[in-house]
């Protein structure tokens, strides 16, 4: 599976993220939060940067702009592995004056706007498609292809990225739109663990493919919705 092309751009292609169009297109931006970014390598400017300018392109276009990010407020049960780790992030947003707020504090250039959509997952969900009512959500808007950036490679990015393939998903990963603390283990699991379920592209071969193909789908008129909290979000 690993031979695989990474990315197929054939319109003609039923599983080419070309052969979707863009009103059934969603971008998801996985994990934009303030610490999780400022963790990795240059402080995640280089994601930021080129997944700022996929954002504006996509809303453009009439691609659903999806943000995911984690509910801290929630407590992981003791019989998941990772539950240690996961209450100690809370434990420590409580010691930083952060202790139940769920808010994912992006980075300025890809804060929530309205006409944008936010949801949350609890931390032992590591795939976004775990978010609180992100399935049906895509379900309801007939979603069928979804386009990747964010943190972490190893983490929500390669588990959402599977996860979506499984379900039938069209999946595209921008590799320099997703970032992670190991540069080696982000460019292995793109060039050999996913490359045979997902396409893998770059933000500029992506975004040209879509405009040599002259696609343009209707921008819906839609509202930022905290999903959990059932509230619209105020400009």
């Amino acid at each position: 599976m690993n031979n695989a092309p990474p990315i197929i751009l054939d319109a003609a292609n039923p599983c080419s993220p070309l052969a979707v169009p863009p009103s059934k297109t969603a971008l998801l931006l996985l994990d934009f939060h303030g610490f999780i970014v400022a963790s990795q390598p240059n402080a995640g400017a280089d994601v930021v940067a080129q997944t700022s300018q996929l954002r504006s392109w996509a809303r453009d276009r009439g691609m659903f702009i999806v943000h995911c990010g984690i509910d801290f407020r929630a407590v992981t049960p003791a019989s998941r592995k990772m539950a240690k780790r996961a209450n100690s992030v809370q434990q420590k947003m409580a010691l930083s004056g952060l202790a139940g707020q769920q808010g994912i504090a992006a980075p300025e250039s890809l804060a929530p706007t309205p006409g944008e959509y936010l949801f949350y997952r609890p931390p032992s969900n590591v795939s976004a498609l775990g978010s609180y009512g992100l399935e049906t959500f895509l379900a309801a808007h007939d979603i069928e292809s979804l386009v990747l950036t964010g943190f972490s490679t190893s983490m929500c990015v390669l588990n959402t990225a599977k996860n979506a393939a499984d379900a039938g998903f069209v999946v595209t990963v921008l590799q320099d739109a997703t970032g992670d603390k190991d540069a080696v283990v982000h460019d292995t699991i793109l060039s050999k663990v996913v490359v045979g379920q997902v396409h893998v592209s770059t933000r500029a071969e992506y975004m040209a493919a879509w405009d040599k193909e002259g696609k343009e789908g209707k921008e819906d008129s839609v509202a930022v919705v905290d999903k959990l909290a059932g509230t619209k979000l105020t400009e």
